[in-house]
């Protein structure tokens, strides 16, 4: 009798044991991912946030346009000669295709990538091909430690 006890105590500590370390498991690995979250957001907005400080188009950076045939038409987003990097990036659509990759302590790096496109005044979401006022930024960002791809979206009119 007593080692039925004996058997039926030790079962019982058994599965407590197992529930209490699939709990800390699960408990670091969301510590883990949030930590991941945040330095993902981080640097999509630091990136965001540089993007937003250049001219709207190629074509305001010393003047102003009243008409959107004026704007880079999309087929020349992207670098223009001479801008080799970031640094001399002097309007938002240079930095259609940017690639940039940033180093954190506890996860590594985390790759981002950036799309421009321009989109419809009244429905942002939808992509244009022809030329508006309004520029989406897309900056997706990757790491192994995401479960899937940090996406954010700035939208910039002129």
């Amino acid at each position: 009798m007593q080692q039925l006890l004996i058997i039926g105590a030790l079962a019982i500590l058994g599965v407590t044991i197992l529930t209490f370390n699939q709990s800390t498991l699960n408990v670091n690995a969301n510590r883990h991912f949030n930590i991941a979250l945040t330095d993902a957001t981080a640097s999509a907005q630091s990136l965001v946030e540089e993007i937003q400080t250049r001219a709207f188009d190629q074509s305001t950076v010393s003047t102003h346009v009243s008409a959107t045939s004026s704007l880079t038409t999309t087929n020349l987003f992207g670098p223009e000669n001479g801008e080799s990097s970031k640094n001399h990036f002097n309007d938002i659509d240079d930095f259609n295709n940017y690639t940039q990759a940033d180093t954190f302590q506890q996860f590594g790096i985390f790759t981002s990538i950036v799309k421009v496109n321009y989109v419809q005044k009244y429905s942002p979401e939808t992509i244009s091909n022809a030329p508006t006022f309004m520029k989406r930024i897309l900056i997706s960002v990757h790491n192994p430690f995401l479960v899937d791809t940090l996406k954010l979206t700035r939208i910039i009119s002129y």
